[in-house]
């Protein structure tokens, strides 16, 4: 595992030195991270260090980290998918550790437990939307295995909770540098960080209003309990997490929730059913444009409905098809292809059961609305704020409400982390027409020695994602495929 570096003499003879490590440092400390960790394995290290926010906790990232004691909120969050569609070893995890996470979930509101049932109850425990935390136990249990492996192979792991905001390129491999002022040299690096942060709005962080609900609980709380209306922007995962923190801190008849998206509508539910199905395409290869292709995969997803097949079967299906059948072969000219992805995206949306079927009932009471359009911005009142709303033929509208929380997810303006940035800036990855990362083939940057992937690339050497990266599974097959040949 240890390469020995040849000197020489000023004889000229040649002598052995002691012997030189090989070292790799890796960025993140999400599933993308704890990805590229287990891909040490098969590289010739022997040490390699993880720098990220939360480092000592790889694998949790931001999505999955420990919750906040005592907050009645701590596990309300979900996971969007069935359990099994996240990880089948997780899946495995939550059925052998259910007892616990029963006595953990008893008592708390919503009343998750009660949602799970029925599923319990066909020995489906796999199909549950689980709360994220748990899979972030899980993860972190699985850091610790990988970790010990390492040991094994003599490979040392070196965590630091630190953030990495440059790097530059050495004679023998990379120097990063972290906020903290740390430099940390290794011959070779993986960057593994997050997606972009959310597209921000003027007024959206104000006296009654948050630019992000993680973070700001404690604030969105306050305004709850004191009967404010809720009024989140955009109708994404984040919009059903503000729900379910509503949700567990004041009884459901006296929620008070409105959220503004442009589809102007409540997310489909991903819902398990058993048998497990996917739906399988029936895609011809090689169509002259993305508009040709997508009249055939709108002909598929209707047909499949037709069927009786749900969404989650069909997202799920669509998401195995193309792991296994690259955009490319349909679509070749890369800026057709991601016309492909933005569709497919909207056509595939889907969200976590449980809180969508609450939604819905909520709806039908009048305690959820739902807005069609795109929030222009929010002036804040001496009692609250108001929103400003475009809809589609242009008009304009006002909404006053108690509190406004920003869930818009990312957009064209939206900053990328300071590494990524300084990466952008260095031109060692490159961003497409669309806003995504590019990267090589592999998730090689313009470094030969340095990979790169998060949820914001879109493609990879010529292959546009079909589906975004916002995605365990697939992050977790995209790095198992650049470690092919290490």
């Amino acid at each position: 595992m240890l390469r020995l570096v040849m000197m020489t003499d000023a004889a000229g003879g040649n002598f052995l030195s002691a012997m030189e490590p090989r070292s790799h440092v890796i960025v993140g400390d999400g599933i993308t991270a704890l990805a590229f960790l287990e891909t040490c394995a098969r590289r010739n290290l022997t040490q390699v260090t993880v720098i990220g926010k939360s480092a000592t906790q790889i694998g949790r990232g931001i999505a999955y980290a420990k919750g906040e004691e005592g907050v009645p909120w701590r596990y309300a969050y979900l996971l969007n998918s069935p359990a099994d569609d996240i990880d089948p070893v997780f899946a495995s995890w939550l059925a052998d550790n259910w007892k616990a996470v029963e006595t953990k979930m008893a008592g708390r509101r919503p009343d998750w437990l009660s949602a799970a049932a029925s599923l319990v109850a066909e020995g489906d425990i796999y199909g549950v939307n689980a709360p994220r935390e748990f899979y972030g136990d899980y993860m972190e249990d699985r850091a610790r295995n990988i970790i010990a492996s390492l040991a094994d192979k003599s490979i040392e792991v070196r965590l630091v909770d630190d953030i990495a905001t440059s790097l530059e390129t050495t004679d023998d491999g990379v120097c990063l540098h972290t906020q903290t002022g740390q430099s940390i040299r290794a011959q070779s690096a993986d960057i593994a960080p997050g997606g972009p942060e959310t597209m921000r709005f003027d007024g959206d962080d104000g006296p009654f209003s948050v630019p992000s609900v993680f973070g700001h609980e404690h604030r969105v709380v306050e305004h709850v309990r004191n009967g404010a209306e809720v009024f989140c922007i955009g109708g994404n995962a984040a919009m059903l997490d503000v729900l379910r923190l509503c949700q567990s801190v004041i009884p459901d008849d006296q929620l008070k929730f409105t959220f503004c998206a442009p589809e102007g509508e409540i997310p489909p539910p991903l819902v398990p059913r058993l048998p497990r199905k996917l739906t399988k395409p029936n895609l011809t290869e090689g169509h002259a444009s993305a508009e040709s292709f997508l009249l055939q995969v709108r002909r598929e997803i209707d047909a499949a409905e037709a069927r009786g097949e749900n969404r989650r079967e069909i997202r799920a299906g669509f998401r195995a098809h193309f792991l296994g059948h690259p955009l490319s072969k349909y679509v070749s000219d890369t800026s057709d292809a991601a016309q492909v992805a933005r569709k497919l995206r909207f056509w595939l949306r889907g969200g976590t059961r449980d809180t969508i079927f609450d939604m819905r009932v909520l709806a039908q009471k009048g305690h959820v609305k739902v807005l069609k359009g795109r929030v222009l911005g929010i002036e804040t009142t001496s009692s609250g704020a108001i929103v400003a709303v475009e809809t589609d033929d242009g008009k304009t509208s006002a909404h006053a409400t108690g509190f406004v929380v920003n869930c818009a997810g990312a957009g064209p303006a939206s900053k990328f982390d300071a590494l990524t940035e300084d990466m952008l800036q260095n031109r060692h990855i490159r961003m497409s027409s669309g806003g995504g990362l590019v990267v090589n083939q592999s998730c090689q940057t313009d470094l030969p020695n340095v990979k790169y992937l998060s949820p914001s690339v879109t493609q990879i050497g010529d292959e546009v994602m079909a589906m975004p990266l916002y995605d365990a599974h697939m992050l977790r097959t995209y790095v198992a495929r650049s470690a092919v040949g290490v």
